[in-house]
């Protein structure tokens, strides 16, 4: 029986699946280690800054904390000034997470949800105050212009749970549903104000926030429900 001699294109064709799958495997592994490494910067990031403010939150002290070298954070981030834009967009990002109403609540416990869940994030969360205090021209200028672009889906969400809860019968039907909104989107965003600014003049104790809750739910046509 004649052997015929494999071409290099033959070997190729034969090598290249399990050759592949070991190439994806170790690209996937590296790949996923290298996103772990960019969290542990940005938790660290987040950290520094709301225990050290922007000035003292050095790159060298969030390096140390991610347990990477100055170098390696700079592969990820091209400056500090990159790496805060980084989070705080992360911290808006779970801000809006927050805030989004869960599948099984109704509309008044969706409008009720999404206001407590902001202001108690914003209690626990040390970040935006530090920032803040830290240079406040400077540093309010850059949480505006971040969170700039999420105002409008901010009244866009609450004013389709108002429309939702009109449909539903919770709401009065004569609700002026645009007004409302943004009433309540002006609400929240005062209140969860308090919450991080930590200002003893304007405090988010939990008799206040209730009853601006209960202010919301008359203002609807919850009273009761």
């Amino acid at each position: 029986m004649r052997r015929y001699p494999i071409s290099h294109t033959q070997k190729d064709r034969h090598m290249t699946a399990p050759t592949q799958a070991i190439v994806d495997s170790v690209l996937g592994r590296r790949q996923a280690e290298s996103e772990r490494k960019r969290e542990r910067i940005l938790e660290a990031a987040q950290a520094c800054l709301g225990e050290l403010g922007y000035a003292r939150a050095t790159v060298t002290e969030i390096a140390r904390r991610a347990g990477v070298s100055n170098g390696l954070l700079y592969q990820f981030f091209r400056n500090k000034e990159d790496l805060v834009e980084r989070v705080l967009e992360e911290t808006l990002r779970d801000w809006v997470r927050e805030m989004v109403p869960r599948e099984y609540e109704s509309a008044p416990a969706a409008l009720e949800g999404m206001f407590r869940r902001s202001v108690e994030f914003c209690r626990t969360h040390p970040l935006l105050p530090a920032l803040i205090r830290d240079d406040p021209e400077l540093q309010l200028a850059r949480l505006q212009s971040t969170g700039r672009d999420r105002i409008q889906p901010h009244r866009d969400l609450v004013a389709s749970i108002l429309e939702q809860g009109i449909a539903d019968g919770a709401f009065r039907e004569n609700l002026d549903v645009q007004a409302t909104a943004d009433v309540v989107c002006q609400l929240q965003s005062d209140y969860s104000g308090r919450a991080y600014r930590n200002d003893a003049r304007f405090p988010d104790d939990p008799r206040i926030i209730n009853a601006v809750v209960g202010l919301i739910r008359a203002a609807v046509g919850t009273i009761g429900d």
